[in-house]
Parts: C-alpha cells; sequence; structure tokens
C-alpha cells in the first residue's frame, strides 16, 4: 500500500535521518509486514541491499536490533505476537511526511505545501513516534509570524481558497492510494465531503469558536483517513483550546462532527471508548444530540464486543432513536437524520448477527433511504452490510438457491470497495476484501465453487492495510478468516492449513485483550475440530 517503488526508493534515499541500515531495512520492507527471518531472506540474498549483491550477512541479533531503532523513532511499528515474533511494517506518518516531501520538491509553486500544512500531513514526528501537531517551519511558508492564532487563520484561508479547486484536494491524495487500490482509483467524493463539513462546523461558526471547530473538523477529517492517533491528538487539542478560552464546549461538541468515544473505537481501546461514550451521555450539560450519539457509540462498542442482548446494543439504539425525533420532531435536519440512519444500519446489524434476516433487510432499508445520495459516509458503512446479509442467505439457503445470492454479495462487495475508494478510507476497503474471502469460502462449502486464485492476495493486503491503521480488530478477523477457509480447504490448500494454528493464537489473544466474546467463542468451536463448515462468521465492521 505504498506508492510505485521508484518513488518508495526516492523517499527512502531523501531522508536524511536514515542511516545505510536503516535505507536497507526500508526498502526491504516494501512487501512488508514481515517476520524478522522474512526480512533477513530479503536482504542476505544475492539480490538484497543497497548495491545488489552482499559482502556480509547480516545476523539475526543484528537485524533485531536495527529494526528496534527503527522502531523506537517511530518510522516502524510491530504487529501480532508483539513479544515473540512480531510482523514489522512501515507507520503511515512516515510513509505520508516523505511522500508529500517529496512532491513538494517536485512541485514547489503548486500550492500543495500550503494544503500540506492545513491538512496536518508535515507532522513533526516526537522521539516516541507520536505526531505533534504542525512545525513552525512549515507553517512558516504561509505567513511571518507562527503563532497558534495565526497558524489557524492561515490555514482557514489556504483552505478557503482551494475550496473551488476539487483538484487540489484530490491530487494530493491520488498517487499514494493508487497502489493499495490496484492502480484503478475511481473519482472521488472526497473533496465534496470535507468541503461540506467545513463550511457547515467551521466556516458558519461565531468568530470566538472557529479555532475549537477547526481542530474538531481537523479531528474529523484524519478520523476519515483512518489516522486515529492524529485524530486523537486534534480532538484534545480542541478540548484543551476550549477550556482555555472559557468557551461552552457541551454546546460545541453537539455540532461537532465527532467524538472523543468514536476515536477510541478504532484505537484498541473499546473500554475506553464505551467509558466515553457513556461519559458524554450522563454529562448533564449534553444537549438531546450528544446523547443520542453517545448511546449509538457506546451500542456500537457493545455490538463489536458481542452484547447484542435486549439489554445492551439494541436497548441502546432504540433510546438514541427517541432522542433524535425529540431533537429533531420535523425530521429535517440533517445531521440528525444521518445519525438516525446509521441507528437503523446498526439495528439491521444486530438483526443479521442473531438471524433475523428480514428485520436486518428492512432496517438496512430505512438506512439507506435516508443516506440518499447526500451522506456518502452512510453508503460506505451500509454497503458492507448488505453484502454481509447477502452472504447470510446464500450460507443458509439451498444450492439451487444459492447462486443468486452469492452472486449479489459479490457485487455488493464490489460497490462496497469502490465506495471507500471514493472517500479514500482503506479501512472499509479492507473491510470489503475480508468479506469476499468469507464470501469466496461460503460458496466454495456451499455450491463447490472452486477458490479464487486471489484469496492470498486479499488476505495480505488486508492484513497489511489493518497494520498500517493498527487495527486489532481487523487482524482478528483476518485470522480468523484464514483460519476458516483454510481449515475447511485442507485438502486444496495444506501449506495455508499448516500456519493457521499460530494465527489463531494471535487472534485469540487480541480477542481477549479486545473484550470480542464472539470470536473467542468461534476460536475456541475452531480449535476444537468441530468442523469450519459449520460456520458462518457474520462479520461486525468498525
Amino acid at each position: 500500500m505504498y506508492p510505485d517503488r521508484a518513488t518508495f526508493q526516492r523517499m527512502v534515499q531523501d531522508d536524511t535521518t536514515l542511516s545505510a541500515p536503516g535505507r536497507e531495512t526500508l526498502l526491504a520492507l516494501y512487501d512488508g509486514p514481515l517476520h524478522l527471518a522474512q526480512i533477513l531472506d530479503i536482504i542476505n540474498s544475492p539480490k538484497g541491499g543497497e548495491d545488489g549483491g552482499k559482502d556480509r550477512t547480516i545476523t539475526k541479533s543484528a537485524m533485531r536490533k536495527r529494526l528496534e531503532l527503527l522502531t523506537e523513532r517511530g518510522i516502524l511499528a510491530k504487529a501480532g505476537s508483539e513479544c515473540t515474533n512480531p510482523y514489522y511494517y512501515i507507520r503511515r506518518p512516515w510513509i505520508f511526511n516523505q511522500y508529500i516531501l517529496v512532491k513538494c520538491r517536485d512541485g514547489p509553486k503548486t500550492g500543495l505545501l500550503d494544503l500540506t500544512i492545513l491538512l496536518h500531513e508535515l507532522a513533526q514526528m516526537s522521539a516516541h513516534g507520536e505526531s505533534a501537531l504542525p512545525h513552525p517551519k512549515f507553517i512558516s511558508a504561509v505567513g511571518e509570524r507562527t503563532e497558534r492564532s495565526h497558524q489557524i487563520g492561515s490555514a482557514y484561508e489556504a483552505f478557503r481558497k482551494i475550496l473551488g479547486n476539487k483538484a487540489a484536494i484530490g491530487d494530493y491524495l491520488e498517487a499514494i492510494y493508487e497502489d493499495i487500490y490496484e492502480g484503478r482509483v475511481p473519482p472521488s467524493d472526497f473533496e465534496g465531503l470535507i468541503a461540506r463539513d467545513f463550511l457547515r462546523s467551521v466556516a458558519t461558526a461565531p468568530d470566538e469558536e472557529r479555532e475549537v471547530r477547526f481542530f474538531f473538523w481537523f479531528s474529523d477529517f484524519f478520523h476519515i483517513l483512518d489516522q486515529y492517533e492524529i485524530a486523537l491528538q486534534a480532538f484534545e487539542t480542541g478540548v484543551a483550546r476550549a477550556q482555555e478560552l472559557g468557551l461552552g464546549l457541551s454546546a460545541i461538541l453537539e455540532e461537532a462532527p465527532i467524538s472523543k468515544g468514536h476515536i477510541l473505537l478504532h484505537t484498541n481501546d473499546l473500554a475506553g471508548a464505551k467509558e466515553a461514550f457513556l461519559a458524554a451521555y450522563q454529562d448533564r450539560d449534553s444537549g438531546p444530540v450528544t446523547k443520542a450519539r453517545s448511546l449509538f457509540g457506546a451500542g456500537e462498542v457493545e455490538l463489536v464486543c458481542g452484547d447484542i442482548a435486549s439489554p445492551y446494543a439494541p436497548a441502546r439504539f432504540r433510546k438514541a432513536l427517541e432522542l433524535c425525533h425529540t431533537a429533531d420532531p420535523s425530521g429535517k435536519d440533517a445531521d440528525i437524520r444521518e445519525l438516525e440512519a446509521d441507528i437503523h444500519r446498526r439495528t439491521g446489524s444486530v438483526n443479521r448477527i442473531l438471524g433475523e434476516l428480514d428485520k436486518a433487510e428492512a432496517s438496512y432499508a430505512k438506512a439507506g433511504e435516508i443516506y440518499g445520495e447526500t451522506m456518502p459516509r452512510g453508503h460506505v458503512w451500509l454497503l458492507p452490510e448488505q453484502a454481509e446479509l447477502a452472504r447470510a442467505r446464500a450460507f443458509l439457503s439451498p444450492p439451487e438457491a444459492g447462486d443468486r445470492f452469492v452472486d449479489e454479495a459479490a457485487r455488493l462487495y464490489g460497490e462496497a470497495k469502490e465506495a471507500a475508494q471514493r472517500i479514500r478510507n482503506i479501512n472499509w476497503f479492507a473491510q470489503g476484501l475480508i468479506g469476499e474471502c468469507e464470501l469466496a469460502r461460503v460458496a466454495h462449502l456451499r455450491l463447490d465453487k472452486p477458490l479464487p486464485k486471489n484469496l492470498d492476495n486479499k488476505y495480505a493486503n488486508a492484513f497489511e492495510i489493518y497494520c498500517q491503521i493498527s487495527s486489532d480488530h481487523g487482524i482478528v478477523q483476518t485470522f480468523i478468516s484464514e483460519a476458516l477457509l483454510y481449515h475447511a480447504a485442507v485438502d486444496e490448500r495444506p501449506e495455508k492449513y499448516a500456519v493457521t494454528a499460530d494465527k489463531l493464537e494471535q487472534a485469540e489473544r487480541l480477542s481477549r485483550d479486545l473484550g470480542l466474546k464472539s470470536e473467542l467463542a468461534l476460536i475456541k468451536r475452531i480449535k476444537s475440530g468441530k468442523g469450519a463448515e459449520a460456520e458462518l462468521h457474520p462479520l461486525t465492521f468498525l
């Protein structure tokens, strides 16, 4: 999921902070994530190294030291069994920052630097690998002064100037996503989406609130791009700034497009997310919209964790819907209507997982009607749900009726991936890949269809994306799906079956850490040998 190899090599070479061994290691990880032994094999091969040849062999201990140094600098990160045999991969902040630096050098007068400052991609990397706020030397490109108010004002003006130029934002992101999406990137809905939110939440705000609202918009922008650490940092900066200025934080958050709980939901802190949602709900200063969003968020956490009995997620969704109707009895507020659609969509998820497929279909239809043509993010979230509904029908239907549902699920997953591409969201693209793999398993088991030859690539691409966005939930879904597939197809792919035990162990550990009850129960059934062919494995999307 990196730019083309030539651009990537230039990114590595242009980073003057890297040593020669560091560059060699990053080049080896172009096809990552990889285990230490795999990296060693690449570097110690006859074609390994920066010069294309090797005059010495790198030892395991030396390679481990290299990897740890790059990890300490925040350039690399680990996934999987971090203490025993982790996967190493290059973190997205380094990739984005170096890529944009290359582009800025190629076209210094294109306005890309101003946009880069605004969108925070030239963030300074701290010693612990956390993204800091924009460094003054980049901010100074759009103004002599560098105090906070001028930084925000300059960024605001820069963005306002390019609102009419859709290509400006699109060009900023296109190349780095082309490789992720196999070179077939559809037209983007991203520019219109962020411009709409900017105008609604920042441009029309009172002058004294604009800076704070800008940080919340900033946070949502990076949430869309799956850069959750930056999103959380921007959100917390907005909260701190509101408190410094003595502004009414609860009233501002009532209209903000993002919340702390929703960010934590994507940072492997499900318990913290639920706590944040419930705290916001119980805050006496919170308005009905904040309370509705908070109940919905708490219900989402419970859905992902497998708490779908009536006292939990379903009850929270019902109460959240009631609060929406209280806040907007006329049904004309677009933001509240979108929240209503989200509630219907997640209610459909609960029904689907419980096997109540007709109820799920009705809920999805209500959500789709509200999303319409003006809420592209909603369709990104809805299409995989509808695809999973069709996959469930294929699994439960007799073979003579299953073909139709397999075809429908395949079509919907194709549309889901394209919709994710249109808002440049790689998380939901990865979820589409896993859904397609699960569909291939169902078609193989129920309809005796041959397994597609590209399944390994789909699993590898999904795993790489989940590593890049640090999604333990996504890694769990990937490893469980692989185990189910290769347990069911042991005769066709015995070499894959042999490696599923380790992946199941990793999935079990991550599921335990996250509190994923359904996944833990499924892993237990797989390990007991009760038969993978009997498992639908209904996916929950996050």
